[in-house]
């Protein structure tokens, strides 16, 4: 993936908005994929939204030319700046998963939820911006679907339960992209590196396996990472994403089996991954990942197990 604009042509018809060269909590990128005018994959935050507009802008379109946004799932720093951009282009046709929809229209539990990783509010509204309602008038249910977009593509959505149980998967049969959110983790691609994204309180371990399986499945050509870009090395990509989703379960099972609380797991893999996490995003993700898997332990019951 190339280092160089804010806004990347990959495909004909798609565009990639790297959140973080414009922003310093760029938390998730956004795509734009032309047809009828422009469908959005993901809306990021609140303050990514002015760059989505002024990405329009570039590639020869106008802010009326946004017709539809599909969100994979409604955490905040996919979804969040959803209200705000829809204040912004009121005709714009939001789909979300039926599980989720009622959380855009009142974003109430997101923020509460987002207090176990990111903190107090202050924190949150920093990373995020101002994260407002969206209109039930401007919400569609998605599920299993075909969505005709114009321009002779047909977007396949499926449901991708794992990372949240109201995530969804987009594909563009066309080139063969594939939109997966955060069921295959983020993408670094500065280093090349993967890391599994397990978020609290919905991740749950073997969904997500089974959705990983589902992707391998569909044979898609490029794999579209939320966080961060595009890779063609599909193969190593699905392989490498089921890989570490394995090691972290065992390891982070292992630590709790021995009686540790969530803050010294973390800590401990703090100190010794320490050049990975680079600031305060990355440092978020890894509360994230311990809370997320400690949680899904307790509701499966794997802590009561016999090791």
């Amino acid at each position: 993936m190339s280092r160089g604009k804010a806004v990347q042509q990959f495909e004909q018809n798609i565009y990639y908005l790297d959140s973080r060269k414009v922003n310093p909590y760029g938390v998730s990128g956004v795509y734009l994929i032309v047809g009828d005018g422009i469908t959005l994959v993901e809306t990021g935050t609140a303050l990514v939204t002015p760059r989505i507009l002024e990405a329009v802008h570039d590639i020869g379109f106008r802010k009326n030319d946004i017709k539809r946004a599909i969100v994979t799932h409604v955490h905040l720093d996919h979804a969040g700046g959803t209200g705000v951009l829809v204040s912004q282009v009121p005709h714009l046709q939001v789909y979300v998963h039926k599980r989720g929809l009622s959380h855009l229209r009142d974003p109430s539990r997101l923020i509460k939820s987002a207090g176990e990783v990111y903190g107090d509010a202050s924190t949150i509204h920093a990373i995020h911006g101002d994260i407002v309602p969206v209109p039930g008038e401007n919400l569609i249910a998605a599920g299993n679907e075909e969505l005709d977009i114009g321009g002779g593509i047909r977007l396949q959505i499926s449901e991708a339960p794992g990372h949240a149980p109201h995530h969804l998967c987009i594909y563009e049969p066309e080139s063969g992209s594939i939109f997966t959110g955060e069921v295959l983790g983020h993408n670094h691609p500065e280093t090349g590196m993967l890391h599994p994204a397990v978020a609290p309180p919905g991740f749950n371990y073997e969904h997500n396996m089974e959705t990983i399986q589902k992707i391998r499945r569909s044979g898609p050509r490029t794999i579209c990472f939320s966080q961060f870009g595009w890779r063609r090395d599909v193969s190593f990509v699905i392989d490498e994403s089921e890989r570490q989703l394995m090691i972290y379960h065992d390891l982070i099972l292992e630590k709790l089996r021995e009686g540790k609380e969530k803050w010294e797991i973390i800590e401990e893999m703090r100190r010794e991954h320490s050049n990975a996490i680079m600031d305060i995003n990355e440092s978020s993700m890894l509360v994230s990942l311990v809370a997320g898997f400690q949680i899904y332990f307790q509701r499966s019951g794997k802590l009561d197990a016999i090791s």
